[in-house]
Parts: C-alpha cells; structure tokens; sequence
C-alpha cells in the first residue's frame, strides 16, 4: 500500500508535466498560426506533421515549407490525371495549369533553400510566388468545373503557401 500511495503522485507529476509541455507546444502554434492570414490551413499543416509539436517558430517555418511542398505535388499528379481524360479546350487549359504549378513548385523548393540558408524574408517570397502560381492555375481550371482532387487541392495549396509566408515572416 505504501509503494501505491508513492507511486501515484509520481505518475500524476509526470503526467502533469507532459499536459503542461504539451499545452506549451500548442499554444505556440495557435500563436503562430493565428499570426497567419490563414490560420485554418496553418493549423491542418502541423497536425499533419506531428514533429510541429516539439519545434520553435524557425522549425515551424521549414515544416510549413514541407506541408505546401507536399500539397504541390499531390495536386500536380492529379492534375496529371485530369489531363490525361481532358480534350480540347480543358485539355489546353490543364497544360497551362501544369505548367504553372511546376514553376510554382520550384518556387517553394526554392524557398526551402532560403530556408536553410536563413533567408527567411526571401523564402516567405518565395512562397508568395507560389501561390500567385496556384491561383493562376485555378483561373485557367475553375471554369471547366474541375474535379475535387483539383479544386480542393488548389484551394489546399494556396492556403498552405500563405500559411507558410505568415509563419516565415515571424521568424
């Protein structure tokens, strides 16, 4: 009975102070995000990467980069896909999409290696170009009724690279 009585208040303190280190975590993120002009999209990027829970905002800054990089890719294959069954004027209209989610993507590794390079102005810029690149594509696409794969994936995108640009520049 004597171990137990110890043996709780232990396992309560360390308990307590994980809720509190987590607490800690997520209040720098919710800070962080709610610095963003996209919070939502800043939000779902680091629930997708659960090491956002143990970083600090220049971390924060290279895994908002990876979650818009990752979104790039995804839509740029499904894009890929709806071109593949596009004729005509949709399919001229995914071409000029592709394109330009390809430069917009190169942008945003081009922005990690401003990143990594502690040039986090011009990576947050970088970004930006990014998302101009993306709503450039979804103004060749919206108007031929794209699939959710695209659409959302376009909105996806732009809210990421935004998201992004907002937690670069508070580094």
């Amino acid at each position: 009975m004597a171990f137990t009585c110890k043996f709780v208040p232990v396992v309560a303190g360390v308990f307590l102070g994980l809720i509190a280190f987590v607490s800690g975590d997520a209040a720098l993120i919710n800070d962080v995000c709610g610095k963003t002009a996209n919070p939502g999209s800043c939000h779902n990027c680091f629930n997708m990467y659960t090491r956002s829970s143990n970083e600090d905002v220049k971390a924060l800054g290279r895994t908002s980069i990876d979650c818009a990089s990752s979104q790039s890719l995804n839509l740029i294959s499904a894009v890929g896909d709806a071109l593949a069954n596009a004729k005509n004027e949709v399919k001229n209209a995914y071409i000029d999409c592709s394109t330009k989610l390809q430069s917009g993507d190169q942008q945003i590794a081009s922005a990690l290696q401003s990143w990594q390079s502690a040039h986090y102005a011009d990576a947050g810029n970088k970004m930006l170009a990014a998302l101009q690149f993306a709503r450039d594509c979804g103004t060749d696409v919206q108007r031929f009724n794209p699939p959710p794969s695209v659409g959302n994936g376009l909105s996806a995108l732009e809210g990421l690279c935004d998201a992004a640009n907002g937690v670069l520049n508070q580094i």
